[in-house]
């Protein structure tokens, strides 16, 4: 949680707090009212003293106990006013009882009220601690980010805007050999803490194997049966894995269930999606993978995302789609490719408006040369 975030709501928590304690000394104050009413005027001859109880008992519950301590007093004063007329002795041993009764409750409901406020106290301790800990983990996260390569063809650029502390998203570059770089975009199904761990795993696992396979169909074939291993059922990724040769300025790819990437080509005007695809990973057994190639021309413009960017919902519930990122792209198309990954990040957070991110956002730009 943000430090502005955090600020604001530990303000809402106080708000709420001291509204919830004005309503009850509200409750309060009606209460004894309606004791003593009823004591003086409507039973007049039968003492009704005892019924001070609840009052007493949620002052205890919100007051500090000098507050209830006072309180216990002008209640006892209440029911000995307003009580049947009787001896002297008689009163001051009915009064007697029932201060040592009140203050009995008062004691009792005070200890229950400070060991509730000692468990709320021990419940935000940790929860602190926890967020400290997210804090933290957020931080290496991003620290660990890689930063994309730099290629005498292509030029490359990334960012990753998560949802909430940890992000379930991932992006990565390999160069493969001098003209060879591959391009990686997942996500794994959630996001949060959850979806984070599982982050790494990836890393690691492609890392170790980009250079060993041959194309990117291999590769997500491999980590499809890495995942079905190490993963439940109900834990699946998305991924795109694209190999750019600089030299034939060519993309060969494989997808397993992610979002299609947008190509937009500058010189002609047209824009495509790579739509040839498989299945999502760690779910089929048996998924089969397949690479495709597509040839590419100076000026073109590759956009890798997840959800995050086009099932962005504003205030009205339309989400930000592929054709607002299209008309991004195009009327940004001279910039650079972290221009361009920053342009379409303000468009995506404009579009929002008020509505708050409800999933990780992360992007890829590749423009070719």
């Amino acid at each position: 949680m943000a430090p502005t975030k955090k600020t604001d709501y530990a303000r809402r928590i106080q708000v709420e707090e001291n509204r919830t304690a004005g309503l009850m000394n509200f409750v309060v104050f009606l209460a004894i009212a309606a004791v003593a009413y009823t004591d003086w005027i409507v039973v007049p001859n039968v003492s009704l003293g005892y019924l001070y109880v609840l009052p007493i008992a949620l002052s205890a519950l919100c007051n500090p106990l000098p507050l209830t301590l006072v309180l216990v007093a002008v209640c006892t004063v209440l029911q000995d006013i307003f009580a049947a007329l009787e001896t002297l002795k008689v009163r001051t041993v009915r009064d007697a009882m029932a201060l040592a009764g009140f203050l009995m409750v008062a004691f009792l409901v005070t200890q229950i009220a400070r060991q509730r406020s000692r468990l709320v106290a021990e419940v935000r301790r940790q929860r602190d601690e926890y967020e400290h800990d997210l804090v933290l983990a957020a931080q290496v996260q991003r620290q660990v980010l890689p930063k994309p390569p730099i290629c005498p063809a292509l030029e490359l650029a990334a960012a990753m805007q998560t949802a909430q502390l940890l992000g379930g998203d991932y992006y990565d570059f390999f160069q493969i050999s001098e003209n060879v770089v591959d391009v990686v975009i997942a996500d794994v199904s959630g996001h949060g803490a959850a979806a984070s761990l599982l982050m790494p795993s990836l890393a690691v696992a492609l890392r170790l194997r980009a250079r060993e396979l041959r194309g990117p169909a291999a590769i997500i074939k491999d980590l499809d049966t890495v995942l079905k291993q190490i993963t439940s059922a109900a834990t699946f990724v998305t991924m795109f894995y694209g190999r750019f040769d600089q030299g034939s300025r060519t993309l060969q790819y494989a997808n397993g269930g992610h979002n299609p990437p947008l190509l937009v080509r500058t010189q002609t005007g047209e824009s495509l999606t790579l739509k040839e695809a498989g299945p999502i990973m760690g779910i089929l057994n048996g998924a089969q993978y397949a690479d495709t190639v597509v040839a590419l021309d100076q000026g073109d413009i590759l956009a890798l995302f997840t959800d995050g960017v086009t099932e962005q919902e504003n205030e009205a519930g339309d989400e930000f789609s592929i054709s607002r990122l299209e008309q991004v792209i195009v009327s940004q198309e001279r910039e650079s490719a972290a221009a361009l990954v920053a342009r379409i990040s303000e468009a995506v957070s404009t579009f929002a408006g008020a509505k708050e991110q409800s999933d990780d956002l992360t992007l890829v730009v590749v423009k070719i040369l």
